[in-house]
């Protein structure tokens, strides 16, 4: 397994969780690391440790994305980066958090895709990792625009690989379970009711686990294409349908 094929990764969603693992292990590979997210001062500690260039970008903006990343000559993108509003049934989904989801979940994905892609396929090399979530491919209550936007994000990545066939150009998508990021600790009415209802008494994943997942598909030969990783906890049932609490 080698990284040696790249040398330029952008990674989106880079300030904290998944993004600022998977930037710790591009770097450690070797990588030139564009670290993008919304704002430069979540970046400032990530680039001190790490030596990435951070990158303060909103990707919703075709134009600034455009700009920023299409001359960069990036061999690897990962879109990773995710809106997450709190928890509701569908019908009573406040209109700001649908456009956050649909901004940045769909529009920021195809944004970045519409810099990166056509550079990757002029070189014939390059790989591109979508983020999705098992709540994308499993029914799962409590998060059904988040879900809907992760579906989209399952969908683009299997019609990528036919718009990318024979271009040398390789796409994977990572679909995890539960991960401890803090990210769910926004979804519930506290930080201490959240934890409790998705933490304590769990054995969920790591950010780190994820970022060793993506490092394994990038590295793997040019012939083999990992085009879907779902990844979930051990005590985990198929799209948290059923989690063990231990203890």
């Amino acid at each position: 397994m080698s990284l040696d094929r790249y040398r330029t990764a952008i990674v989106t969603g880079a300030s904290r969780g998944i993004g600022a693992a998977t930037v710790r292990e591009l770097r450690v590979g070797g990588l030139e690391v564009y670290a993008v997210a919304r704002s430069a001062d979540d970046l400032v500690a990530l680039a001190n440790e790490t030596g990435c260039r951070p990158m303060a970008l909103d990707i919703t903006h075709r134009d600034a994305v455009m700009s920023a990343l299409g001359s960069l000559d990036a061999d690897v993108l990962i879109n990773n980066a995710s809106a997450l509003v709190r928890a509701t049934a569908s019908w009573e989904t406040a209109p700001d958090d649908i456009d956050a989801l649909l901004d940045v979940n769909l529009r920021g994905t195809l944004n970045c895709l519409a810099a990166v892609v056509p550079g990757m396929k002029a070189r014939g090399l390059g790989h591109i990792v979508n983020l999705g979530s098992t709540s994308g491919t499993w029914p799962l209550s409590g998060m059904p625009v988040y879900a809907m936007t992760k579906a989209a994000i399952h969908n683009l990545s299997n019609t990528l690989r036919l718009d990318l066939h024979g271009s040398g150009v390789r796409v994977s998508e990572i679909s995890p379970g539960r991960v401890e990021t803090g990210a769910h600790l926004v979804l519930a009415q506290s930080q201490e009711e959240s934890r409790r209802m998705f933490y304590d008494g769990f054995e969920t994943l790591l950010p780190a686990d994820i970022a060793e997942a993506i490092m394994f598909v990038l590295g793997a030969p040019q012939r083999m294409d990992v085009s879907y990783m779902e990844i979930v906890p051990t005590d985990q049932s198929y799209g948290g349908s059923q989690f063990h609490k231990r203890g």
